[in-house]
């Protein structure tokens, strides 16, 4: 009687932390600086077109976390990269201790656009995101 108890705990248990974890896996990892990662959600990677001086242009806009392990934190934010410009920008903000997912702090603050390097962390996030965009288009 106690190990069916068991066994159904266990089960039930099982179900519930893969749900958690399926819940994270559209998260994928992208570069890494020291103890900082940076990982896109590539479920939230969505392409803008927008008309700028009679030309044609795609804006990508995705979800991005930055995980920096020796300050147990994760830091997400929704934002909008301009790669012909070298730009991003960002949306909302959201400051999480990585351990708990708990949320210390949260922004819908829309950030003015800033550079990015081609040597930087970002610019390696935007080819990530349009080479997964393209390949999912292929498929």
């Amino acid at each position: 009687m106690n190990f069916r108890r068991i066994a159904c705990l266990l089960a039930v248990c099982m179900v519930l932390l893969s749900s958690i974890c399926l819940a994270e896996e559209h998260m994928e990892f992208v570069d890494a600086n020291g103890s900082t990662g940076y990982y896109v959600d590539v479920d939230t990677i969505a392409p803008e077109t927008i008309v700028e001086n009679d030309a044609q242009r795609t804006l990508w806009n995705a979800d991005v976390a930055v995980v920096r392990a020796d300050l147990n934190r994760r830091y997400l934010y929704a934002m909008r990269f301009d790669p012909d410009k070298r730009t991003y920008q960002i949306f909302h903000s959201e400051v999480q201790r990585y351990d708990t997912k708990d949320v210390l702090q949260s922004s819908d603050t829309v950030e003015a656009p800033r550079a990015y390097a081609s040597s930087s962390p970002m610019n390696e996030i935007v080819q990530f995101i349009i080479s997964t965009a393209s390949s999912s288009s292929n498929e």
